[in-house]
This record gives C-alpha cells, structure tokens and sequence, in this order.
C-alpha cells in the first residue's frame, strides 16, 4: 500500500474503526472482471498489520446474479484481497428469509451462469423449484415464437406438472421472449399454463423479484440493459394484457430497504467478530445515483426515523418505570435512611436503563444510526464537464414501485474513484491505516 493513506489527517489514529463499509462492485471496484485503477490498492488500506485480514468491516453488495462463493473469489484473484464468501451480498441474498415460500412450488427465472438460477435458488433455501425450460417441456405449445423450438410432432401436456405457487425473478434471462410469454401465463392461469387465462383478473400469484437495475456498467462504453428492464417489459404487458398493476410481494436488491438492513446486519456480525463493540456508520459506496444513493439515502432516513422510535420508547419505559418505583415502598425507606428525592430519582433511572439494556426487544441506540452515500465517477454515473453545472436527471431510470425525487438520488459525497472515496472515509473519521 502507498504512503499517500498515511497523511490524510494529523490527528488520524488507528483505534478500533467505529464505521463500515458497504461496497458496490460493479463500476466502483470492477468493469466486467476488469479492476479499476487503485481499486486492489483501496481494499488494501482496510486491512490489519499482517495484510491478511480486514481492519474495517467491510461488505460487498452488489445488485449482479451468482453464488457468493463464486463472486468472493472472483473479487479475490481480480483485486487480490482475500474476500470471504460471508463478506458478500449479491442481489438474492436477502430471500434467505423469507422461508415462507422455501417450501412452495417456485418458478424460477434467471441467468445460468456463475451455478445458474437452480443452483441459486437452493442456496436461498427454496426446495420446490421448477424452470422456464420445466415449463416449456410440460407444455410444449407455450413457447411459439421460435418456429426451431416447435414440437416436431403432436405431444401432450403433463397434467401431472404441479401447480405452480409463486414465481421468483432472480436476474434477467437469455431468451427474453420466452420467459415473458411463460411467466405471464403462469400469472394469468394461477399457476397452471394449459388453462384458459383470466385477461381481466385483478389478483395474482405471488411474485417476488430480485434486482432492479435498469442499466449496469460493464466493459462497453454505455451502460447495459439490467433486471430492471425486464421488469418494465413484463409489467407492463401485464398491465397491457389485465388492465392491473403487476404487484409485488417482494422487490429485493438495491435500493430496496431490506437489502440495506440486511447487509447493515451483517456489517455488525462481521464487527462484533472483529471484536468492535461500537459501530456508529456505514459508509456506502456506488456509482448509481438511481439505486446505490437512493438506496443509501433511504436506508440512512429509516435509521434516523428507528433512532427516534427508539428513543421515544426507552423514554416511555423510564416513565413508567418512574412511577412505579416511586409508588413503591422505596422513597419512603430512602427518606427515612437519610437519602435525597434527587438521588432516590437518579438511582431509579439507572435501574430503569439497567431494565432497558436486559432486554432484547430493545435495540442498543449506540448501533449503526447513520448510512453516509458516497458516489464514484467510474460507472454510471458520469461527472460534468468543468465549467458546467451538474444536470438533474430529467428521467427516471429507477423502479415503478420507487418513484424518482431529486433529494434521494444525491449523494453526500461525490468523489472521482474509490480511491477517493476511501481517502474521504478516513478522514472523515480521522482514522489511520494499519497495513503498509
């Protein structure tokens, strides 16, 4: 690592970080599976003394499709720091928990590469799961766009083909045509293709997806059609075809809430493996305004509304706690044996607070309680040219579902690279490398 982390703020020290970091991967720290310059060298000012392990708590989160075993050792040989799969949040990860539907009859639609959608799917939990191509083959004249795919000869349906429960879109598809066509029959006949579909129906089987990514940088020179296109194509012929909104049970990756809980989580289990016992911010890093800031922004709105619920609450509990204990044979007895109301009342706050800390329900308000969005000129998103003022987005490229203010799309920081962006982090929190 280069000396130039070692200046960046006389009082900097190397004390036990009180702030992580969540990583976007795409257009900040990769383009393809090609490393943006002093990338590798960024990562590496967040490691200990020895230069094997992590100083700062560090996530990647990504709105890509994969196994995170797969994408830790991509990030491991491209950038070379050792990044554990534990580390990694790829858009799907969150449907973890939601082992409501890990039992149920799941179509699943997605890529096939980095261990495919199937391989995908198990590692979420999900048990019972069928294929577009599962489909096409139970019920050959579903796909007929492509005359090459057309049964050579007359077959049947599989009437034995179960029922389908919920359909789960983990990542845009190859065969966009076919997979639209399939999934809108599934929606439509409620989970049996072979029967006559419901064009004016105002109810749906559950649908959960993953990753809304309209564009994505990549290795060409503008960005690429993302999941979030998909989307549009297909609620939008759902809309075309029912008249109904396309609803959602689930939206998941970035910017969606839940990811961003879900990866402050796991930036705390990695902290309290690291034995930090205080973790104040989470710094996150992106190149798209439209879901890695509006995330950010987000998630740091709903942090300051959990502070304040919080509070009120602990505030409330002290109160009754108050005039219970001073209902209580307790002031008189303290009177009596010579003690002040003032400290009478101190010590019945204290045990009130004492009450508080022994229960779980309660979360500690020394927590995460801020998420600062930090944006990176080397993907999506591209600085102005000097001289010009920077231009407000004129359309909106984010999901339906989350719909498009100026406010949210801004970031605290704008910063030309990572590199940068790591330079500002540390002085912010006036923090000092400790490898190199």
């Amino acid at each position: 690592m280069g000396s130039q982390y070692k200046d960046l703020n006389n009082n900097a020290s190397n004390k036990s970080p009180q702030f992580g970091i969540m990583f976007d991967i795409d257009g900040v720290l990769l383009r393809g599976k090609t490393p943006i310059p002093q990338a590798s060298e960024s990562l590496k000012s967040l490691l200990d003394e020895t230069g094997t392990r992590f100083a700062v708590p560090a996530v990647f989160c990504t709105n890509g499709f994969g196994l995170r075993e797969v994408k830790a050792a991509t990030l491991s040989e491209k950038l070379g720091v050792e990044v554990n799969p534990d580390q990694i949040v790829m858009s799907q990860n969150p449907l973890e928990m939601f082992h409501e539907y890990h039992d149920k009859w799941c179509l699943v639609s997605g890529p096939e590469h980095d261990g495919g959608s199937v391989k995908v799917a198990e590692s979420l939990g999900f048990q019972k799961i069928l294929t577009i191509e599962d489909v096409r083959k139970a019920y050959p004249y579903l796909d007929w766009v492509d005359r090459a795919r057309w049964p050579k000869e007359t077959v049947d349906d599989d009437d034995s083909f179960p029922t389908i429960e919920a359909v789960v879109l983990l990542g845009e598809p190859v065969r966009w045509e076919t997979n639209l066509q399939l999934i809108l029959d599934v929606l439509l006949t409620n989970g049996k293709p072979n029967r006559p579909g419901e064009m004016n129906q105002r109810t749906h089987l559950p649908v959960l997806a993953v990753n809304m990514d309209l564009l994505w940088m990549a290795k060409a020179q503008t960005p690429r059609f993302g999941h979030g296109a998909f989307l549009v194509c297909l609620e939008n012929l759902y809309k075309k075809i029912t008249g109904s909104d396309l609803e959602y049970t689930a939206l998941i990756g970035k910017p969606s809430e839940v990811t961003y809980e879900y990866s402050q989580k796991l930036i705390e289990e990695i902290a309290t493996s690291m034995n930090i016992t205080e973790l104040t911010t989470v710094y996150a890093i992106g190149d798209n305004p439209l879901t890695d800031i509006y995330g950010a922004n987000m998630f740091n709105k709903f942090l300051q509304r959990k502070r304040k619920d919080i509070a009120f609450k602990k505030e409330e509990i002290k109160k009754q706690m108050e005039k219970q204990l001073t209902r209580s044979p307790v002031m008189p007895r303290a009177k009596r044996n010579g003690i002040s109301d003032r400290s009478a009342k101190k010590a019945i706050r204290l045990a009130a607070d004492n009450h508080i800390a022994l229960h779980g329900d309660i979360t500690n308000v020394r927590g995460v309680n801020r998420c600062t969005s930090i944006l990176v000129c080397t993907g999506v998103y591209k600085a102005p040219e000097p001289g010009t003022e920077e231009a407000e987005a004129d359309v909106d490229h984010g999901h339906r579902d989350l719909p498009y203010t100026a406010e949210m799309t801004k970031a605290d920081y704008i910063v030309e690279d990572v590199k940068n962006a790591i330079d500002t982090i540390f002085r912010v929190e006036k923090w000092k490398p400790l490898y190199g």
